[in-house]
């Protein structure tokens, strides 16, 4: 494991826990904490490299206004399967911080930068989650068998090796912008958003780190909410749907599909002035074929259960823990924080 890579991320933790704990302390805010999608993806080693879109929030910003936010999210991997004609290891983890940057242009038109940090090395989470499986008797499907902390994406098909990176690495990743345009316009104040989303990927990570693709890569979809009232208390329920166009890249080159869709619904609730509490599916299409193994070849189905923190009028935090619920087409945990601001 790389002690410097693991000494940052823990020290990132400890400022997390105290900006949570400096939040308890502050003051009621005039307005209440708002429900926003979470801002995660699939973080497996082959499909974050593709850039799948995790900028959802159906709302657009004004003319004038700077969103501003700051991701960090720690996976860990881990997945083995053996087949006549198949082998496959992904164990490590997995760190990604992004900044976004996004503001309004015209009424009802936005545009959005995102730039990502990604991280690969054996980490340091192997010994928590398998003292965890012990303790609630959940399986450890192999984990407890191979040695923590240790790095090793590897896909072999047919006898030929596609994939092998044993060596921590890290990096920019592949730069997003994103356009965004109200679909809506003439919608009641305080009333449901619909906006349409289309983003543009460029091949600024390395695949050689497993930090880019390498290749651009087009999205768009369709992004709405629908507010409600749970039992007096105000909630939002949103969702998203849309599409990818790949062109070849890097990674799996033979196997990579071209189109790609994913999709998304959640749902949360505002229990006080500063708490909200919220849970959130995404899915997507497999983005490779030729393969037997859901770690390739399978549609993905991922749990997010957490909340945001509000800590004045214009600054929150999300936190999520993000679970696969078709186990193994996405990573086994993912535990996600973004800090919100708006200037």
């Amino acid at each position: 494991m790389n002690a410097s890579n693991s000494a940052w991320r823990q020290q990132l933790l400890v400022i997390i826990t105290l900006l949570l704990s400096v939040a308890t302390l502050t003051p009621f805010c005039l307005n209440a904490a708002q429900v926003h999608p979470f801002s995660v993806t699939n973080t497996s080693p082959v499909i974050l490299v593709q850039g799948l879109p995790n900028s959802r929030n159906p709302e657009i910003t004004e003319k004038g206004d700077v969103a501003f936010g700051l991701d960090y999210e720690i996976t860990s991997h881990f997945a083995h399967e053996d087949s006549s004609d198949e082998l496959l290891l992904f164990d490590g983890e997995t760190t990604r911080v992004m900044l976004s940057l996004k503001t309004g242009l015209t009424h009802g038109v936005e545009v959005e930068l995102q730039i990502p940090y990604i991280s690969n090395d054996g980490g340091f989470l192997d010994s928590f989650i398998i003292d965890w499986h012990n303790f609630f008797g959940l399986p450890q499907n192999g984990r407890d068998q191979v040695p923590n902390n240790q790095l090793d994406y590897f896909y072999e098909k047919n006898g030929v090796t596609q994939l092998d990176f044993q060596e921590p690495a890290s990096g920019v990743g592949d730069v997003q912008l994103i356009f965004a345009f109200n679909a809506n316009q003439n919608r009641p104040a305080k009333q449901n958003n619909l906006a349409f989303k289309t983003a543009i990927k460029f091949p600024t990570g390395d695949s050689t780190k497993l930090t880019g693709s390498g290749a651009h890569a087009i999205s768009g979809w369709l992004a709405g909410d629908m507010r409600y009232r749970w039992l007096s208390k105000q909630g939002l329920t949103y969702y998203n749907l849309g599409a990818m166009w790949l062109p070849d890249g890097d990674i799996l080159q033979d196997q990579q599909r071209f189109w790609v869709w994913f999709g998304g619904i959640g749902s949360g609730v505002k229990v006080s002035e500063r708490i909200v509490l919220q849970i959130q599916l995404d899915t997507n299409s497999p983005f490779y074929n030729s393969s037997n193994f859901v770690e390739i070849n399978s549609y993905a189905l991922q749990l997010t259960i957490g909340g945001n923190v509000k800590f004045s009028n214009n600054w929150n935090l999300d936190i999520g823990v993000v679970e696969d619920l078709i186990v193994h087409a996405s990573p086994d945990v993912i535990f996600h924080f973004r800090l919100n601001g708006l200037f």
